[in-house]
């Protein structure tokens, strides 16, 4: 779980910096041999990346989730051409996955329990992340609107790892990883100030994720932190829900910190600039983000609850008090799993 008494305050650039000079080492050769892994968000970037180094460690089966058959296809391709003749071409399977559509995001997972016996899950890797210059909006299941960039970061995996937990429960020594972002503690207390500004807002009736998703508070860099955030309260929410399971899955988040990926693609040609500059001095290859998720899936149960990042777990603190962060966490989560159909 995260802390309260380590260092505070917003990720400087220089944290960044550090992790650009200083890359995380690679998995060891054939650490996944005899698994099954799953990964989605896989089709570019620290997705792709980890698809093919996991690819090329030996696994037993490796389920790549892609927005379109067609772009799993290409990736396959391409995994297949990188890692080279030894790698079996019958050992990778795409299934379609859109993570903006709930609809499908469950499709994906009932495709999953239907292909996978109990006991055989081993790791699912859920990459599927995005970033937009403006506040576009999609319908969940229930008709009602949600910005999209809160539905790839937060719903979509928070209801994936809901659906695909009996799986990974069945399955000694599962892993489940979210990749996250250690710019969730760039949310500070005068930003969700007013969530709490008056009685009411501490009552059971107010809405967590309204307060989140408020179009009037929206700006990308909000949403991007917020998300990130939202997704720490989701998967601390789901460590407390198996604390009285037999079967314990390690779950975790991990930060693959800055990297030169495509990610502000939808952005202007004055924000992709930037970032193409910013990105040239400061941050590491995708290739070398990538490992950060790799390695996370081999950690055991010392991870649990906890986030991964540069070759070891995250000892930054939130930018919120442990009391807000306990109120609000607990909003989230129960909220996100009405949302989702399983409260």
């Amino acid at each position: 779980m995260v802390q309260f008494n380590g260092p505070h305050g917003k990720v400087s650039v220089s944290y960044l910096r550090q992790g650009g000079l200083n890359p995380p080492a690679p998995a060891p050769k054939d650490a996944f041999t005899g698994k099954t892994v799953l990964i989605t968000g896989c089709s570019s970037g620290i997705g792709y990346q980890a698809a093919l180094q996991i690819a090329a460690l030996n696994p037993k089966r490796l389920i790549l989730g892609t927005r379109t058959i067609a772009k799993g296809e290409t990736t396959k391709q391409a995994i297949l051409a990188a890692v080279g003749p030894s790698l079996n071409s019958k050992i990778i399977e795409i299934i379609p996955i859109e993570c903006s559509d709930l609809s499908s995001a469950r499709e994906f997972a009932s495709a999953i329990k239907k292909t996978t016996p109990l006991g055989t899950l081993d790791c699912v890797l859920l990459s599927a992340g995005l970033a937009l210059p403006t506040r576009e909006v999609v319908k969940d299941e229930s008709g009602r609107k949600w910005p999209t960039t809160f539905v790839v970061n937060v719903l979509a995996p928070a209801l994936l790892a809901m659906e695909l937990m009996p799986l990974l429960q069945s399955t000694p020594g599962s892993v489940l990883e979210f990749v996250n972002s250690i710019s969730y503690c760039n949310v500070t207390s005068q930003d969700i100030a007013p969530f709490f500004s008056s009685s009411k807002e501490a009552n059971s009736s107010s809405s967590a994720l309204e307060f989140f998703n408020d179009p009037e508070r929206w700006t990308t860099q909000r949403a991007y932190y917020e998300a990130k955030l939202m997704l720490m309260f989701v998967l601390e929410g789901l460590v407390k829900d198996q604390e009285k399971e037999q079967s314990r899955v390690v779950m975790l988040a991990c930060c693959p910190g800055q990297c030169k990926t495509n990610l502000y693609r939808q952005f202007g040609v004055g924000v992709r600039a930037f970032m193409t500059l910013f990105n040239a001095v400061i941050a590491r290859t995708a290739e070398q983000g990538a490992r950060t998720l790799v390695t996370g899936l081999l950690k055991g149960e010392e991870a649990m609850g906890k986030m991964w990042v540069n070759d070891g777990f995250d000892d930054w603190s939130p930018g919120i008090t442990e009391k807000e962060w306990e109120v609000l966490q607990n909003k989230v989560w129960e909220e996100v799993k009405a949302v989702s159909g399983k409260a």
